[in-house]
This record gives C-alpha cells, sequence and structure tokens, in this order.
C-alpha cells in the first residue's frame, strides 16, 4: 500500500488531474468531497484512473475529475489480507483499491503493490527474476510535438 494519497477535488479539470498523476508517477487520484468545510473534508468520493482519464481526454465535451471518476469505488482497510484485496480487484476488475479508515481515505493498493508483496514473501528481489527490461531498438523519432520509439523514417523515390 501507498501511505498517504494524491487527493483531487470532483471539480478539477483533467489537465491538473493528469498533472498530479505525472508528478507522482501514480495510475490513479482519490477524488475526496467538495462540500463545505466540516468534518466530511477528506470523505471518499471517487477514484479516477489513468483509463478513466483517457476515456475523458477523448471526449470531444469539456469534462473534470467528477465527469470520469468511478463513484463506486473499491475499498479495503487496513486490517484485510491481500488475498482478500486479489479476490476484490478481480471479482470488481479493477487495478486499485482504496484503502479506508472510518470511511476517510488513507491509502491506496495497487495491482503492483501486491506483486510486490507476493515477491518478497517468495523470498524474490527484483533483480532475480527473469524478466528485464530490454531498451529501444530504434532511437527516438520525432513526430511532431509527440516523440516515439520507432524506425528511423526512410525515403521513398
Amino acid at each position: 500500500m501507498h501511505e498517504g494519497i494524491v487527493t483531487c477535488s470532483p471539480s478539477d479539470g483533467l489537465g491538473d488531474v493528469a498533472a498530479a498523476m505525472a508528478e507522482h508517477a501514480i495510475h490513479c487520484v482519490v477524488a475526496i468531497d467538495d462540500g463545505p468545510p466540516g468534518a466530511d473534508d477528506d470523505r471518499l468520493w471517487g477514484v479516477v484512473s489513468d483509463l478513466d482519464l483517457m476515456r475523458g481526454l477523448g471526449s470531444p465535451f469539456e469534462l473534470d475529475a467528477g465527469n470520469v471518476a468511478e463513484l463506486v469505488t473499491s475499498t479495503v482497510t487496513r486490517g484485510d489480507t491481500l488475498e482478500h484485496a486479489a479476490a476484490t480487484m478481480a471479482g470488481r476488475r479493477v487495478a486499485h483499491l482504496v484503502v479506508v479508515d472510518d470511511g476517510r481515505p488513507v491509502g491506496v493498493l495497487s495491482t503492483l503493490d501486491i506483486a510486490r508483496a507476493i515477491s518478497v514473501a517468495d523470498g524474490i528481489s527484483p533483480a532475480s527474476g527473469t524478466a528485464r527490461w530490454r531498451p529501444p531498438i530504434a532511437a527516438p523519432v520525432s513526430c511532431g510535438s509527440i516523440s516515439k520509439v520507432g524506425r528511423k523514417p526512410t525515403s521513398r523515390s
């Protein structure tokens, strides 16, 4: 679990949500209640995942976090087991669970967090596994304002 959370308001723009995800290298942002100051300031409202963000960015309408957030949010508590969390993720087909304490978000548990916990429990360090990162075959090619990795352009006659 990632202790602490990155939050947004349901009224925040998608650009702000994207900036928060990029700045913190995360795949979801927790939307909290946008109501008046008081006891319910930090109540869970929804979750905006990276996929929700992509769907929103493809819309012809100007959307905010509240328009794309998953409102039926899957949660666990600190006392729940990893097996319970994994079963919840599989059953709900989600990659993130909000960890709550008395209804208030205190962390986020991702599929990667569970994978790390399993590998540590099995005594496998990240460096000892068989999977390896491989660098791209060709240098990045610029396509307008978007840069992508691919083959070098060829000239056509």
